[in-house]
């Protein structure tokens, strides 16, 4: 969704929407990988899509949303001919200001899809279009939008039990932790720094994420490092060699390892990989 992620910075507006209908044949799928500057919601209501969402592939159905975080890696892999929704982008502070830090800890910490009543899917369809009728208006009241948006999300919390549940220290212990990995990974291995930085032992960490995810921090540092050398890849001007230091790997075939235990491929066949799925 990398052309409605240009959209996006281009018209410079806190929340954006589109109409998946209206949008998805202009869209070459599979999109490259990419790490977009906002949060964003995918609402279908017809047809089917499938998005790489870090390092899993979800796939979204009618009546289902998904929820993309700012900082995730992601790629829209394919999307059916018939599909139909919304798309509705943010920015966090724009998240921040409309859900308490316990309400978005429960939407993150929750699994990726989130299936819907139809009643509730038909009655979201309902105030998305109300969106995008005052956010393509040629002055459009923010206010508004604000309040639509909130309306949404609260119609999604109400409508979906896993969303109702409460939270555990463990969730948010751990939302906090890959909070801090989005934005320190590359300076940052060690469990012991983010252990630090949320006050609490190494080994409570590695409980509380293990828990949570079903991973231990380890592995979700490495893999979040290993998901944005993918994006450095893409840059055909770079070697393996350069991404490795520039992700500070001292030695790049420590990195070469990781990168295929990872993913299943080596950093050079992910390459060819790629450029393979340009030339197409």
């Amino acid at each position: 969704m990398s052309e409605m992620s240009t959209d996006f910075a281009i018209l410079r507006t806190p929340v954006q929407i589109h109409d998946i209908g209206k949008t998805s044949g202009f869209i070459k799928v599979p999109t490259p990988l990419h790490r977009p500057e906002f949060n964003f919601i995918v609402h279908i209501t017809r047809g089917s899509a499938k998005q790489q969402v870090d390092a899993n592939l979800v796939s979204i159905k009618q009546d289902e949303i998904l929820f993309v975080k700012q900082g995730n890696v992601t790629s829209l892999k394919e999307v059916s001919p018939d599909a139909a929704g919304h798309m509705i982008l943010f920015e966090d502070q724009t998240l921040n200001q409309l859900l308490s830090k316990q309400e978005l800890i429960k939407l993150f910490s929750a699994n990726t899809i989130i299936h819907l009543p139809e009643e509730s899917s038909e009655w979201l369809t309902s105030l998305f279009e109300l969106l995008s009728i005052e956010l393509y208006d040629p002055n459009p009241n923010l206010g508004i939008c604000y309040s639509l948006l909130q309306a949404g999300l609260q119609k999604i919390f109400t409508s979906s039990k896993e969303l109702n549940k409460s939270i555990n220290r463990s969730a948010e212990i751990t939302f906090n932790f890959k909070e801090l990995v989005y934005k320190h990974y590359l300076q940052h291995k060690s469990i012991l720094f983010y252990a630090g930085e949320l006050s609490v032992s190494e080994n409570y960490l590695h409980r509380c994420v293990k828990e949570t995810i079903g991973e231990s921090p380890k592995e979700w540092i490495n893999k979040v490092s290993i998901l944005q050398s993918q994006l450095l890849l893409q840059d055909l001007t770079k070697s393996i060699s350069e991404i490795a230091f520039e992700l500070n790997y001292g030695d790049p075939s420590y990195f070469g390892r990781l990168f295929k235990k990872i993913t299943g491929v080596t950093p050079s066949e992910y390459r060819i990989t790629f450029m393979q799925d340009l030339s197409e």
